[in-house]
């Protein structure tokens, strides 16, 4: 129980520390279990849309640009949403945030169900997209609160879990819309993983004592005993300052920018793009479906391999370099081979955001500080992803084709490489 002192001291924040029998392998193990399927509905529920994206057009009259509205709604969600976690993680602890998140996507998702209703759509997509925000800016935390030492595999086997449920998702839209009759019922699908993840993940709250820290202070914990932890776990002895006044964290943030713009470019105007080319829809989401697979394998090799690099930046060149070459491909010659040219950039783009996830951990002395530095990033980098969605969309309606909004991803990509070769290891010894 926290002190009186405690009580009067707002300031104070809560650190996740796990328990003696958390710290035991069958604990980690269970922990790395509910994390993976905690993680399977970061995606799905956004990636559920783009293949079903013509049937909603026309069921409900939307215009491109409104399409790209509903395509950007929870990539804006994910950055103005983002700093809740930092919020909620000092007030309540990482785990229990993870799980008040899941709650809330899983709202969002049922208020989906009455999607005939063009408001209920789009804001069912809004609660939606915020679950997904505050999700996804906290588990960088509890990788650094529970595996600090293994940052890189842990948020490979996450990032696996992201490209499962958007690959899942967005190959499953199609066949359960023609099996329900009913393109809703086929967006509330993912309401199942959401259940299943919630549940898992209650037994990581109860093995998981929050404890009340003093953030001003390094070592030091005022209120309650803590269990002995390695210091690189806790990170509270070293030094710690607002990422808005770092510059690695307005690197990474321009990064994020032009990593989630092409990324979520393809999600939602590939299949569109190829319907357009006379492709089925079902044959057009499969598309969805390579690029989020392929996205799994890089998911889960990329990270582990950035353990063994101190430097980072050959990793992202080489991974950057990649969605360059995918999505000049996708611009300037979309007929010459789709299904490679999909899979190139599932391998890169789905390789390049959980490189970034781990420099999230990299760059922060402690859980706290990654915590604030995902929600910094998050914050920018969300927001101008989804706005550019909605340009891309009204570049659609005016020019006809997807020739222009490809273009320009393919442009992006050459500034996302650009801006990657200014991640240099002393960030994370000079923070």
């Amino acid at each position: 129980m926290p002190s009186a002192r405690a009580k009067e001291r707002p300031d104070l924040v809560t650190e996740s520390v796990p328990s003696e029998r958390a710290e035991r392998a069958p604990g980690a193990v269970l922990t790395l279990v509910a994390l993976f399927l905690v993680a399977i509905n970061l995606r799905g529920a956004i990636t559920n849309v783009p293949p079903l994206l013509t049937s909603i057009r026309e069921d409900l009259g939307l215009s491109g640009a409104a399409a790209g509205v509903l395509t950007a709604i929870p990539v804006v969600s994910m950055g103005v949403f983002a700093p809740l976690a930092h919020r909620g993680a000092a007030r309540y602890g990482y785990e229990r945030t993870v799980a008040a998140s899941v709650v809330v996507l899983l709202l969002g998702v049922l208020i989906r169900l009455g999607g005939a209703s063009v408001v209920l759509l789009f804001l069912g997509t809004l609660v939606a997209g915020g679950g997904i925000a505050v999700l996804g800016a906290a588990l960088p935390g509890v990788v650094k609160t529970h595996f600090a030492e293994h940052a890189g595999a842990v948020t490979g086997l996450y990032s696996a879990a992201v490209g499962v449920g958007a690959a899942g998702a967005s190959a499953l839209a199609v066949p359960l819309s023609d099996g329900f009759g009913s393109w809703q019922l086929s967006l509330g699908v993912v309401a199942v993983p959401a259940v299943l993840g919630l549940f898992a993940w209650l037994p990581v709250i109860r093995r998981t004592k929050p404890v009340r820290i003093d953030p001003s202070r390094t070592g030091t914990d005022e209120t309650a005993a803590r269990p002995t932890r390695p210091a690189a776990a806790l990170g509270t002895a070293a030094p710690d300052r607002s990422p808005w006044r770092r510059p690695v964290a307005w690197i990474l943030a321009v990064f994020l920018v032009m990593q989630t713009t092409a990324y979520y470019g393809v999600v939602g105007w590939v299949p569109a793009a190829y319907e357009e080319q006379g492709w089925s829809a079902e044959r057009a989401g499969l598309l969805l479906s390579v690029f989020g697979l392929t996205g799994i394998v890089s998911g889960l090799v990329i990270p582990v391999l950035a353990d063994r690099f101190t430097d980072p930046r050959p990793l992202f060149a080489v991974t950057v370099a990649g969605a360059v070459a995918g999505m000049g491909l996708l611009a300037f010659a979309p007929n010459l081979a789709p299904w490679p040219t999909i899979a190139l950039l599932g391998l890169t783009l789905g390789g390049a955001f959980p490189l970034m996830l781990v420099m999230l951990v990299r760059f922060a002395p402690n859980p706290a500080a990654a915590g604030r530095l995902s929600a910094m990033t998050f914050l920018i980098g969300y927001p101008i992803a989804a706005a550019l969605q909605i340009v891309f969309g009204t570049i659609h309606d005016l020019t006809g084709d997807y020739t222009a909004v490809f273009a320009v991803l393919f442009a992006m990509t050459l500034v996302e490489l650009a801006v990657s070769l200014g991640l240099d290891p002393k960030h994370a010894r000079h923070p």
